[in-house]
């Protein structure tokens, strides 16, 4: 495409040889609490001077480049999607060349790195998730944006409520699920399909074989996927005390004065 020519603004410069692309990273946005970051970044392909269908044509490569990828910075998943043109074409009169912005958001992934504590509500709701749609991705190490086979992710939003009991504690949270698809209608399909499902079950199981109860479901199919996710779910689950390490007896002995057993 452009054979490795690819530089930041500051090193640009009119000699350079064409076609080349000049990269600029536009403000980062903090966005959701758990997303880590947003960032745009503008891609401006650079041409000799002749016609804008070379403009045309190069940009097009750089989109299909580009848009809806997922790659991995510093062991981080991140997401890139095309965002339009952000100028008109342009005659560049200084450099003598043709060129136009393209945008890209860049979505930071980090909440996709789980670390799950046993027993886990995310585990178990992606467990759930691989049995009730196979044919959805659940793996996020593995995922791959895709209209044939779209992704089901959950988080751990929040803890609303803990109710302590005599063997641990009963846990109530909120979890998000987000339906990942390049395409809006099939996103809609499967946030009213996984919805409806919760509602039948009613219930799954944890890695330890104790239930978790969905207590409540709710859904709005015009969340951002990479933002709030489209599905909040309100699980509760028991955890148990750790088990006292408790010494064995040493010794028994039946005595009928006393009327039964004693341990020494």
């Amino acid at each position: 495409m452009v054979k490795g020519e690819v530089w930041e603004p500051s090193a640009a410069g009119p000699d350079l040889p064409k076609p080349h692309l000049v990269l600029r990273e536009g403000a980062q946005s903090s966005g959701e609490a758990y997303a880590d970051f947003t960032t745009v970044y503008e891609v401006w392909p650079y041409v000799e001077r002749t016609t804008f269908k070379r403009v045309d044509e190069l940009s097009k490569e750089v989109i299909g480049a580009l848009h809806r990828k997922r790659f991995d910075v510093q062991g981080i998943p991140h997401y890139i999607e095309y965002a339009g043109t952000a100028t008109e074409d342009i005659v560049d009169e200084e450099w003598d060349a043709l060129t136009r912005g393209l945008r890209f958001q860049v979505y930071s992934l980090a909440w996709l790195l789980h670390a799950p504590i046993d027993p886990d509500p995310v585990t178990a709701m992606r467990l759930w998730s691989a049995e009730r749609f196979p044919e959805l991705q659940t793996n996020p190490t593995a995922w791959s944006p895709s209209n044939s086979n779209p992704a089901l992710y959950w988080r751990q939003e929040s803890t609303s409520a803990i109710e302590p009991t005599s063997w641990g504690s009963w846990l109530t949270m909120q979890l998000r699920g987000h339906i990942i698809s390049p395409d809006v209608s099939i996103r809609r399909v499967y946030v009213e399909q996984v919805v409806r499902r919760l509602a039948i079950d009613n219930r799954t199981y944890m890695t330890d074989g104790s239930k978790m109860n969905f207590q409540t479901a709710a859904a709005d199919s015009g969340y951002d996927p990479f933002g709030q996710g489209q599905i909040t779910l309100t699980v509760k689950f028991g955890v148990l005390k750790d088990a006292k390490n408790l010494s064995f007896l040493k010794h028994v002995y039946f005595d009928e004065k006393l009327g039964g057993e004693s341990h020494v």
